[in-house]
């Protein structure tokens, strides 16, 4: 009777779940591997990601391509996933069905009884699947860059998906399956069924409540798709060497947000959409602190922008500020992040507000090990995804490199790959 219900639910995880949450984010492998780290620590190839400054203050390479850089997120904060399993493996809806479709052929105390009890639990059921999120992050971009320490020079391109939902289950439908199993149980008592109740019968049948369930599987977030052009130059201000630089770029915003319900659960990618188009800018700065020692910092998103969704909710893009300390050597780089502002969430997902660290290990010039851990300082003490460990592993032979890496919490996996060229 109601698996169509169940099926809205798990098609709308698959087809655009995730967290609404915009994070600093860690686009690149190498990054992701080493706990989120790269103000101070990144290369020229990923300079318009975290820090254009660094375009002006590495000597890694003279030329730099990475194409693609793809990375995903998933997270279930409230173990949605272990929800679900349960109510898929309690079979509420097989035995509701096979309960009422008895008690219509034979309308006797113990098909009532029974359907009352089948009833009750799958009101409760359901109750454990609504509100909990399921979220997903994505993106898909390019650099190419150029560093010099008088003007460097990067091209960057990344589309980016935040997106996530969840369910609402209503007062209405709860109280409604209660009115439904209130009523079987008066049957199972010896009681006549109240066939006069048009709220519950129709033509001496109980009506079928798929069709009356008023629960939403909410959906909302937004595709960013950012294309900016960095340059970086550095200078002596006394004893001390310091690049700046600078990332100015289009910003082309694509806001989703729409509920899918019993009557409207065909699937439209253009539901919901609402299209905006602007400018903003990134600035960094990195300064060398002397035996091997980089400090860096980065505000992304200077000028705040704020998207009105198509069911009027707003999505607001905040200015973010991260700074980071690194340690260089020939065979290896140990390095610290930590966000300055506290990054708030679009829809679902935790506010964030982040420190990490990591170290990459170089094995002749060839191999690069990585890994990581960054930690959620607005988190809850019991929240699953406070911490984030990670991974990664480089592989560098003759200018080419394939990157990966892997990070996960208990409540939340993500996954990063990335092919380039270093000249």
């Amino acid at each position: 009777m109601l698996k169509k219900w169940t099926l809205i639910l798990i098609m709308s995880i698959v087809y655009q779940s995730g967290a609404y949450a915009l994070p600093f984010g860690s686009y690149d492998p190498r990054s992701l591997g080493m706990g989120g780290t790269g103000v101070s620590s990144g290369t020229s190839a990923n300079a318009g990601y975290y820090n254009p400054a660094l375009l002006a203050s590495t000597r890694d390479d003279n030329f730099s391509l990475e194409l693609p850089v793809v990375g995903m997120r998933v997270a279930d904060p409230e173990d949605l996933e272990g929800a679900l399993d349960t109510y898929q493996a309690s079979n509420y809806e097989g035995a509701l069905s096979t309960a009422i479709d008895n008690f219509n052929a034979s309308p006797t105390t113990t098909t009532a009884n029974t359907a009352a009890t089948t009833l009750t639990n799958l009101n409760t059921g359901i109750q454990t699947l609504s509100n909990k999120p399921i979220i997903l992050e994505a993106n898909l971009g390019l650099t190419i860059g150029v560093p010099n320490r008088s003007v460097g020079v990067s091209v960057m391109s990344n589309a980016r998906v935040l997106a996530g939902a969840e369910l609402n289950y209503t007062t209405a439908d709860s109280d409604l399956i209660s009115a439904y199993a209130t009523e079987l149980a008066w049957v199972g008592a010896g009681n006549a069924p109240n066939v006069a109740d048009t709220n519950l019968y129709s033509a001496g049948q109980l009506q079928d409540l798929s069709s009356r369930l008023t629960s939403t599987v909410n959906v909302r977030g937004a595709l960013i798709h950012e294309t900016g052009i960095s340059l970086g130059t550095m200078f002596e201000l006394g004893r001390f060497p310091i690049a700046l630089g600078i990332t100015p770029k289009t910003v082309n915003v694509t806001t989703f947000d729409y509920a899918l319900g019993m009557q409207n659960a065909t699937f439209d990618k253009n539901r919901g959409k609402v299209e905006y188009s602007n400018s903003n800018v990134d600035i960094g700065a990195v300064t060398y602190l002397g035996g091997g020692f980089k400090l860096g910092v980065v505000g992304k998103n200077l000028v705040q922008k704020s998207y009105t969704t198509a069911l009027g909710n707003e999505i607001v893009i905040k200015p973010q500020a991260r700074a980071g300390v690194s340690h260089h050597s020939h065979w290896a780089t140990i390095a610290v992040d930590v966000d300055i502002t506290q990054n708030d969430p679009l829809g679902l997902d935790e506010k964030t507000q982040y420190i990490g660290a990591g170290i990459e290990i170089n094995l002749l010039d060839t191999l690069q090990v990585r890994a990581g851990i960054k930690q959620n300082r607005l988190a809850t003490t019991t929240s699953k995804d406070k911490n984030v460990s990670s991974i990664g592993i480089g592989f560098s032979p003759f200018g080419i490199h394939v990157d990966a890496a892997y990070a996960e919490s208990d409540a939340e996996k993500a996954a990063s790959l990335q092919l380039g060229f270093h000249f």
